[in-house]
């Protein structure tokens, strides 16, 4: 029960740092917005490589670090020109993340871990989606990444829903 609980404890933190706004697309949020989750899920990614007890979910950690490496390095030349600064710090919501996630162990860790990933990738690509309607150079990029960030967060829901899905009444 205490397992359940510390997931639930994490996923209300991440749910609670993807609110969004209605209004108008903002280009310059979009990319800060983006550039902050890929950062996360690369530490995320590569803590799973380390701490995981599924040789799946270390597989998958290394694949996600990976892939959103490649998303801030096609992200970086937008930001530039935008002038928005790229992290290089993690946001005080992902370092209390990684702690929630460091009292975790076994199965528990892994459940929430892909929790935590399935809620980045659904807010990517509600991002994307959004930016598929701006501008060109934003339009480019997220038809360019989409693709990759569907199908990861297709696998990752696998996962998720293999370790007991979400203790949340929404879909994985």
């Amino acid at each position: 029960m205490r397992g359940i609980a510390r997931i639930a404890a994490a996923a209300l933190l991440i749910a609670a740092c993807h609110r969004s706004g209605a209004g108008a697309f903002d280009a310059n949020a979009f990319v800060l917005t983006t550039a902050n989750i890929a950062y996360g899920d690369v530490d995320l990614g590569d803590y799973a490589v380390r701490r995981a007890r599924l040789p799946e979910t270390k597989q998958l950690g290394a694949a996600v670090a990976a892939e959103q490496r490649a998303l801030l390095a096609q992200l970086a030349p937008l930001a530039q020109r935008r002038k928005v600064a790229m992290p290089t710090v993690l946001e005080d919501r992902r370092v209390a993340l990684h702690q929630n996630l460091s009292i975790l162990s076994g199965d528990t860790y892994d459940r929430a871990w892909a929790l935590a990933l399935v809620q980045d990738y659904d807010a990517l690509l509600g991002g994307l989606g959004e930016a598929s309607h701006s501008d060109d150079d934003l339009r480019a990029f997220a038809a360019r990444v989409r693709p990759a960030v569907q199908a990861r967060r297709k696998t990752l829901g696998a996962l998720l829903a293999r370790l007991g899905g979400t203790p949340f009444n929404v879909a994985p």
